[in-house]
Protein backbone atom coordinates (compact mmCIF):
# COMPACT_ATOMS: atom_id res chain seq x y z
CA UNK A 1 0.00 0.00 0.00
CA UNK A 2 0.86 3.65 0.09
CA UNK A 3 3.25 4.22 2.96
CA UNK A 4 3.39 8.03 3.16
CA UNK A 5 1.18 9.55 5.83
CA UNK A 6 -1.09 12.40 4.73
CA UNK A 7 -2.70 14.26 7.63
CA UNK A 8 -4.94 17.22 8.24
CA UNK A 9 -3.31 20.31 9.76
CA UNK A 10 -4.05 19.21 13.34
CA UNK A 11 -2.94 15.62 12.61
CA UNK A 12 -6.30 14.34 13.91
CA UNK A 13 -7.11 12.49 10.69
CA UNK A 14 -4.49 10.66 8.67
CA UNK A 15 -4.50 8.39 5.63
CA UNK A 16 -1.76 6.74 3.60
CA UNK A 17 -1.08 8.42 0.28
CA UNK A 18 1.04 7.94 -2.83
CA UNK A 19 1.56 9.07 -6.39
CA UNK A 20 0.95 6.54 -9.16
CA UNK A 21 0.61 6.37 -12.93
CA UNK A 22 -1.91 4.22 -14.81
CA UNK A 23 -0.35 1.65 -17.13
CA UNK A 24 -3.14 -0.91 -17.71
CA UNK A 25 -4.86 -1.36 -21.07
CA UNK A 26 -8.61 -1.66 -21.56
CA UNK A 27 -11.13 -2.93 -24.10
CA UNK A 28 -13.89 -0.37 -24.66
CA UNK A 29 -17.03 0.14 -26.69
CA UNK A 30 -19.84 2.64 -26.56
CA UNK A 31 -22.79 1.08 -24.79
CA UNK A 32 -26.46 1.17 -25.66
CA UNK A 33 -28.84 3.42 -23.76
CA UNK A 34 -29.95 1.74 -20.52
CA UNK A 35 -27.49 -1.17 -20.84
CA UNK A 36 -26.62 -2.37 -17.32
CA UNK A 37 -23.13 -3.18 -16.09
CA UNK A 38 -22.25 -4.71 -12.74
CA UNK A 39 -18.74 -3.95 -11.50
CA UNK A 40 -17.31 -6.65 -9.25
CA UNK A 41 -14.50 -6.45 -6.75
CA UNK A 42 -13.24 -8.47 -3.81
CA UNK A 43 -13.13 -7.84 -0.08
CA UNK A 44 -9.97 -8.24 1.99
CA UNK A 45 -10.56 -12.02 2.13
CA UNK A 46 -10.96 -12.40 -1.65
CA UNK A 47 -14.76 -12.82 -1.59
CA UNK A 48 -16.72 -11.30 -4.47
CA UNK A 49 -18.60 -8.08 -3.72
CA UNK A 50 -20.86 -6.11 -6.03
CA UNK A 51 -18.89 -2.88 -6.20
CA UNK A 52 -21.25 -0.88 -8.39
CA UNK A 53 -24.34 -1.31 -10.60
CA UNK A 54 -24.85 1.29 -13.33
CA UNK A 55 -26.56 1.84 -16.67
CA UNK A 56 -25.31 3.52 -19.84
CA UNK A 57 -26.57 7.10 -20.14
CA UNK A 58 -26.16 9.96 -22.58
CA UNK A 59 -23.29 12.23 -21.54
CA UNK A 60 -24.74 15.73 -21.04
CA UNK A 61 -21.42 17.30 -22.13
CA UNK A 62 -21.09 15.47 -25.47
CA UNK A 63 -24.57 14.03 -26.15
CA UNK A 64 -22.86 10.68 -26.80
CA UNK A 65 -23.46 7.41 -24.99
CA UNK A 66 -21.13 6.25 -22.24
CA UNK A 67 -18.43 3.62 -22.77
CA UNK A 68 -18.39 0.10 -21.34
CA UNK A 69 -14.82 -0.56 -20.33
CA UNK A 70 -13.23 -3.95 -19.59
CA UNK A 71 -9.86 -4.58 -17.98
CA UNK A 72 -7.63 -6.34 -20.53
CA UNK A 73 -4.27 -8.06 -20.75
CA UNK A 74 -1.58 -6.85 -23.17
CA UNK A 75 -3.07 -8.97 -26.01
CA UNK A 76 -6.49 -7.39 -25.54
CA UNK A 77 -8.18 -10.33 -23.81
CA UNK A 78 -10.64 -9.62 -20.96
CA UNK A 79 -9.17 -10.36 -17.54
CA UNK A 80 -11.24 -12.60 -15.26
CA UNK A 81 -10.88 -12.27 -11.50
CA UNK A 82 -10.50 -15.24 -9.12
CA UNK A 83 -14.29 -15.40 -8.80
CA UNK A 84 -14.80 -15.64 -12.58
CA UNK A 85 -16.06 -12.09 -13.10
CA UNK A 86 -14.99 -9.86 -15.97
CA UNK A 87 -13.93 -6.49 -14.58
CA UNK A 88 -16.19 -3.94 -16.32
CA UNK A 89 -17.46 -0.47 -15.60
CA UNK A 90 -19.07 2.49 -17.38
CA UNK A 91 -17.28 5.75 -18.16
CA UNK A 92 -19.02 8.88 -19.48
CA UNK A 93 -18.00 9.78 -23.04
CA UNK A 94 -16.38 13.11 -22.03
CA UNK A 95 -14.28 11.38 -19.34
CA UNK A 96 -13.37 8.48 -21.62
CA UNK A 97 -12.08 10.70 -24.45
CA UNK A 98 -10.09 12.76 -21.94
CA UNK A 99 -8.46 9.73 -20.28
CA UNK A 100 -7.95 7.09 -23.05
CA UNK A 101 -6.63 6.73 -26.60
CA UNK A 102 -6.17 3.83 -29.03
CA UNK A 103 -2.97 1.90 -28.31
CA UNK A 104 -0.77 2.32 -31.42
CA UNK A 105 0.65 -1.20 -30.87
CA UNK A 106 -2.80 -2.85 -30.84
CA UNK A 107 -5.81 -0.98 -32.22
CA UNK A 108 -8.22 -3.31 -30.39
CA UNK A 109 -7.30 -1.85 -27.00
CA UNK A 110 -7.02 1.59 -25.42
CA UNK A 111 -4.22 3.00 -23.28
CA UNK A 112 -4.39 5.71 -20.61
CA UNK A 113 -3.46 9.29 -21.54
CA UNK A 114 -3.01 10.55 -17.98
CA UNK A 115 0.06 11.19 -15.96
CA UNK A 116 0.96 10.99 -12.31
CA UNK A 117 -2.07 10.96 -10.01
CA UNK A 118 -2.46 11.27 -6.23
CA UNK A 119 -4.20 8.54 -4.21
CA UNK A 120 -5.09 7.90 -0.59
CA UNK A 121 -5.53 4.40 0.76
CA UNK A 122 -8.61 3.86 2.91
CA UNK A 123 -8.42 2.04 6.26
CA UNK A 124 -12.06 0.83 6.36
CA UNK A 125 -14.87 -0.32 4.04
CA UNK A 126 -16.72 2.68 2.59
CA UNK A 127 -19.50 3.53 0.17
CA UNK A 128 -18.53 6.37 -2.17
CA UNK A 129 -20.98 8.42 -4.24
CA UNK A 130 -19.21 8.40 -7.59
CA UNK A 131 -20.38 9.74 -10.96
CA UNK A 132 -24.05 9.57 -9.94
CA UNK A 133 -24.07 6.10 -8.36
CA UNK A 134 -22.87 4.41 -5.20
CA UNK A 135 -19.71 2.32 -5.13
CA UNK A 136 -18.53 -0.01 -2.37
CA UNK A 137 -14.80 0.09 -1.72
CA UNK A 138 -13.31 -2.51 0.61
CA UNK A 139 -10.68 -1.77 3.24
CA UNK A 140 -7.30 -1.22 1.59
CA UNK A 141 -8.84 0.36 -1.53
CA UNK A 142 -7.86 3.77 -2.85
CA UNK A 143 -9.46 7.11 -3.69
CA UNK A 144 -7.98 9.17 -6.51
CA UNK A 145 -7.81 12.72 -5.10
CA UNK A 146 -5.88 14.32 -7.98
CA UNK A 147 -8.88 16.39 -9.11
CA UNK A 148 -11.28 17.25 -6.25
CA UNK A 149 -14.13 17.66 -8.76
CA UNK A 150 -13.55 14.14 -10.18
CA UNK A 151 -12.53 11.92 -7.26
CA UNK A 152 -13.15 8.20 -7.65
CA UNK A 153 -12.52 4.96 -5.80
CA UNK A 154 -10.67 1.85 -6.87
CA UNK A 155 -10.26 -1.47 -5.06
CA UNK A 156 -6.83 -2.50 -3.81
CA UNK A 157 -6.77 -5.35 -6.34
CA UNK A 158 -7.63 -3.06 -9.25
CA UNK A 159 -5.12 -0.44 -8.11
CA UNK A 160 -2.35 -3.04 -8.08
CA UNK A 161 -3.39 -4.32 -11.54
CA UNK A 162 -3.77 -0.84 -13.03
CA UNK A 163 -1.31 1.62 -11.47
CA UNK A 164 2.44 1.80 -10.89
CA UNK A 165 3.70 3.87 -7.96
CA UNK A 166 6.14 6.51 -9.16
CA UNK A 167 7.27 8.52 -6.12
CA UNK A 168 6.63 9.30 -2.50
CA UNK A 169 4.35 12.15 -1.35
CA UNK A 170 4.36 13.95 1.94
CA UNK A 171 1.56 16.48 1.86
CA UNK A 172 -0.92 18.01 4.26
CA UNK A 173 -4.63 17.56 3.56
CA UNK A 174 -6.66 20.76 3.93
Amino acid sequence: GCKNLLCDNKRTSCVFGCEAEKFARIIARQGTLGEEVISWSVDSLGNAIEEKRDTVKVDSKTNNLGWIVTKADEQGNPILDNNGHINQWIIEDSTFTKKYEIDPNNNLIFRPKGGVQLFVQIPDNIILEQWGSKMQIAEGGYINITDPSDMYGISERDFTDTYRKVSASNKNLH
